[in-house]
């Protein structure tokens, strides 16, 4: 429902006879009737899919509050932000925003097995306790897998066993400083987009032109720092760099030299 980009401020078009109506900030929602909203779904904090590009401060917390207003369901897509990849347990602590429904993957067993979770409120959940005609049926060949579950439990235990969010700060810090530094080198790093453990370094020519998109530079930038040791990957000219939270910063600066000798490698 939202639009950060100039691209979707002109992108107008219908999908499946849905209209698609495009914000230009949480401030236009009082223009959009409700009553023909039944949820709202975002990825908070930080849009993977949109070359990691962060949400304005306050956002989330102002989506959550119209929705309450509107009687209209929120639901966060935190299968990329959560387990700590922004610094929090979830993104939607930043704010201090808890949603109608959760939805949870990837990290929930640390990426060693596939396994994902719904979460909701209680008001949601007690609705279709009671008869059958009240119940949810829905089931997949797959639910519960007992390898996948153990690995999550595995994988929350050692967040608590290894105080993983409190020694994930002074690495996000780190990290931080260390693509500063490098920015302040290569002046084709248009942008860096951080949000804890997920970044974006955007790439454009030093006038502030964009690439060819025939160049294929963010592909050129992440093939060369493989030979370095560091796989990632792009979005168009935007290399995501998303480590693991167990990295240590020796391992952080290693990343980064990568990054930057990879750079440096452009029009040799």
């Amino acid at each position: 429902m939202l639009k950060m980009t100039r691209q979707l401020q002109q992108f107008q078009t219908r999908t499946h006879g849905f209209p698609a109506i495009h914000l230009a900030a949480a401030d236009d929602l009082g223009t959009v009737d409700p009553g023909n909203i039944a949820a709202i779904i975002i990825e908070p904090m930080i849009q993977g899919v949109n070359a990691m590009r962060p949400w304005p401060p306050g956002m989330l917390r102002k989506l959550r509050e119209w929705c309450d207003a509107n009687g209209v369901h929120l639901i966060l897509d935190e299968v990329m932000t959560g387990f700590g990849r922004t610094g929090r347990m979830f993104a939607c602590q930043h704010e201090k925003v808890i949603p109608d429904f959760l939805c949870l993957a990837k990290g929930l067993t640390g990426g060693y097995l596939p396994l994902a979770a719904t979460l909701t409120t209680e008001k949601i959940y007690s609705t279709f306790l009671g008869p059958a005609e009240k119940a949810f049926y829905y089931g997949h060949s797959y639910t519960a897998n007992p390898l996948g579950c153990a690995a999550a439990l595995a994988s929350l235990e050692l967040f608590t066993r290894e105080n993983t969010l409190e020694n994930l700060q002074p690495k996000i810090l780190h990290l931080s400083e260390r693509l500063a530094e490098m920015k302040s080198r290569h002046p084709v790093i248009h942008e860096v987009r951080q949000c804890g453990f997920a970044v974006g370094i955007e790439l454009r020519q030093p006038d502030g032109e964009r690439f060819p998109r025939g160049a294929r530079t963010g592909e050129a930038v992440c093939r060369e720092a493989g030979k370095r040791g560091l796989l990632t990957r792009p979005i168009l000219d935007t290399i995501v760099l998303m480590p693991p939270l167990s990295i240590t910063p020796q391992e952080l600066d290693l990343a980064v030299s990568a990054l930057d000798a990879a750079i440096s490698s452009l029009g040799r």
